[in-house]
């Protein structure tokens, strides 16, 4: 996988992990959106998502400058 692929794809997960996290996405909405191929996410899916989770993807979106995305997730460690 080459360097642009490689953001791409990261680019993906924080993107499904903010819909599933914002509930803005189901799984299965997901999964049917994008294929099983491009379901990935930024943080593990099977346990609840931790502090240091949702701060990384925070911290995501405030380098790309989508600010919106980041104030739901501060909310979501309020």
């Amino acid at each position: 996988m080459d360097e642009i692929e490689a953001l791409k794809q990261m680019d993906n997960a924080m993107n499904n992990s903010y819909d599933l996290l914002s509930n803005n996405k189901t799984i299965e909405e997901l999964l049917v959106m994008k294929g099983i191929s491009n379901l990935v996410f930024a943080h593990d899916i099977e346990s609840p998502p931790t502090k240091t989770d949702i701060e990384n993807i925070i911290q995501y979106f405030k380098d790309i400058e989508d600010f919106e995305k980041c104030v739901t997730l501060t909310k979501l460690i309020n």
